[in-house]
C-alpha cells in the first residue's frame, strides 16, 4: 500500500492520504493531491505489510517520516 504523506522538516506527519486505484476504469472521482506549504515535503511512501491494516489516523499519530531514508519509523 502506498501513501501520500506531507511532512514539516523534522519528519512529523502533516497530513497523509491514500491514493485510490480504479485500474483502467472511469471512476467518475477527480483525481487531487496535496501541495506542500513551506518547510514542507510530500512523500510517496510503500507501506510496510505489518502497517497495511491500521488505521490512517494512528499511523498519523505514533509514526515520523525518516528523510533520509525516506519510509516510516515510530515517532
Amino acid at each position: 500500500m502506498k501513501l501520500s504523506i506531507v511532512s514539516d522538516k523534522h519528519g512529523n506527519i502533516v497530513s497523509i492520504t491514500q491514493p485510490g486505484d480504479v485500474g483502467d476504469k472511469v471512476s467518475g472521482i477527480i483525481k487531487a493531491g496535496v501541495e506542500a506549504a513551506p518547510g514542507q515535503t510530500v512523500h510517496e511512501i510503500e507501506v510496510p505489510r505489518e502497517l497495511e491494516k491500521v488505521n490512517l489516523l494512528d499511523i498519523h499519530k505514533g509514526y515520523k517520516v525518516d528523510l533520509k531514508k525516506g519510509t516510516l519509523m515510530k515517532g
